[in-house]
């Protein structure tokens, strides 16, 4: 890492503006208009149902009597809890506390953009910055998951974050001098990827373990002070990452509760006849593998099945400009987890389509980086093309140089925006039939200010959107259940008596309940 980069300048501040305003735009335009502020998955559901019960203060919620189901939560002893970890939903909260959760994403993914360029030119310089963050932000795959209620926008946050703090710490430490801040800082990033998504953590940190392993093989007198610099590190994640079974064990008793198999009791990792819906074998993983691979080929900078392409040349370009510890070091951390969160999610037995292959999400900075030395690699080659066919001189020649990569990531995003991105966003808008539209029908309709809705449907998609008006106390201005049951029905209207109350079947709201099969 070069010492001049380490504090950003005017240029850098530019660049951060830029960036920043782009991703934030780019992102709340897609939560606002593409997702519309409403969950669209099972697991989005969930995460709001632990946001909110979080955000009040609460661990857990007393489990309803009442028709009132929400996916993936479970009942513990009376304790209605959500499945997931504990990391995301807490961050989830603090945007929830004040009724703007769906803008989370979007500001973790633009502080993400900003340490994507950060990163870059600490290891690199300013135009690979640029260029990775122009990549990164414009990629559909980010676009998606920056709109979402999931939590891998976070889990890419502590990612990136981490890995600027270890690349700080591992240049002060082969400086001679302490990197113990930095190193701690990541372990702080570790631990929270680990309360977030903790298979996806260990499919992270083993390439930056490997990398540590072999310089304390390559330089053994090296080892006291790796040792000094990272022990920090690896106490902070530990103490973080505790917070999850301590949780467990406040909410269930135990630090071992599985709250996945008490969902689905083969939701587990790894192999074996009992795992998965119909057992779950190497083969199988294979060929999960294979589908999201071949859908993160196009979703990942937007070019229909080529976007690895771009990589390629990046792999190259990174290969002749760097020393060989630094081929070690940019392969240890740029390419190597990549590769490691696809070995590890090879024994989980579901794929991750929806939103895109999502669990290899946490790559994507990484990865925009290698894109961005793709882009200045090819644009460095047509440079010497233009030169050799129409000579120029030297500052017109470093002029075309610096543009060139520029140039080419515009067709990059031209491509994307009219051959890939708009399919997607049709396929995103309305998944699963979910709108905004009962929520914005409701408002109009409604002459009181507490609201009793009753949805007719067995199914989660059908009461998504509503259901995410819901306190997990039930006790909001509408609290929304279920309608399958006349007689459940009539105990809860009879119960909220002094609700106005409206039923919801088949995207019409009535004052009396559709006939009951």
């Amino acid at each position: 890492m070069p010492a001049s980069l380490s504090t950003p300048d005017r240029r850098d501040i530019a660049a951060l503006i830029l960036l920043a305003f782009l991703a934030l735009t780019a992102t709340s335009a897609m939560a606002w208009f593409v997702t519309e502020r409403i969950p669209h998955l099972e697991d989005e559901m969930t995460y709001l149902f632990q946001a909110r019960t979080y955000a009040e203060g609460a661990l857990w919620v007393p489990a309803p009597s009442g028709p009132f189901f929400t996916p993936f939560v479970v009942d513990v002893d009376g304790r209605w809890i959500g499945k997931y970890p504990v990391g995301w939903p807490a961050v989830l909260a603090q945007g929830e506390r004040w009724g703007l959760g769906w803008l989370v994403n979007p500001l973790l993914a633009t502080l993400t953009i900003l340490l994507i360029y950060l990163l870059s030119r600490d290891l690199f310089d300013r135009q690979v910055g640029l260029l990775a963050g122009l990549l990164a932000l414009s990629s559909p795959f980010f676009l998606i998951q920056s709109s979402s209620y999931m939590s891998h926008s976070a889990a890419l946050l502590w990612v990136t974050a981490m890995t600027w703090a270890f690349v700080h710490a591992e240049g002060l430490r082969r400086e001679g001098q302490t990197g113990q801040w930095w190193a701690a800082l990541a372990g702080l990033m570790l631990g929270m990827l680990a309360m977030t998504r903790s298979l996806t953590a260990i499919g992270i940190v083993l390439p930056f373990l490997g990398w540590l392993a072999l310089e304390a093989l390559r330089q053994p007198r090296q080892i006291p002070a790796i040792v000094a610099t990272y022990v920090p590190m690896g106490l902070i994640t530990i103490l973080v990452a505790a917070v999850q079974p301590l949780y467990l064990t406040i909410v269930t008793g135990s630090p071992n509760t599985n709250l996945y198999t008490m969902i689905w009791e083969y939701d587990r990792i790894g192999f074996g006849p009992d795992i998965g819906r119909s057992g779950h074998t190497l083969e199988q993983a294979l060929t999960t593998a294979g589908l999201d691979l071949g859908l993160w080929a196009s979703e990942l900078f937007g070019l229909p099945h080529t976007s690895w392409l771009i990589l390629l040349v990046g792999l190259v370009a990174l290969w002749r400009r760097s020393s060989n510890v630094e081929r070690l070091q940019h392969v240890s951390l740029l390419v190597l987890p990549f590769i490691t969160l696809v070995g590890v999610h090879l024994a989980y037995w579901v794929g991750a389509q929806v939103y895109g292959p999502r669990y290899y999400y946490e790559a994507h900075s990484s990865l925009a980086i290698i894109g961005a030395l793709g882009l200045v690699g090819l644009g460095q080659l047509l440079a010497k093309v233009i030169q050799r066919v129409r000579p120029m001189e030297e500052a017109a020649r470093e002029r075309l140089r610096a543009a060139l990569p520029f140039v080419l990531c515009g067709l990059v995003l031209l491509v994307n925006l009219t051959t890939y991105l708009p399919g997607r966003l049709d396929d995103w808008h309305g998944l699963y039939g979910i709108v905004r539209a009962p929520i914005d029908q409701l408002e109009t309709l409604r002459q009181s200010d507490e609201l009793l809705v009753l949805v007719r449907g067995g199914r989660w998609f059908q009461y998504a959107a509503l259901f995410s008006l819901n306190s997990p106390w039930f006790d909001g201005e509408v609290i929304v259940a279920h309608d399958n049951d006349p007689r459940r029905t009539a105990a809860l209207r009879a119960l909220l008596l002094d609700r106005e109350t409206w039923f919801y079947s088949e995207g019409q709201f009535t004052r009396e309940p559709a006939p009951y099969n």
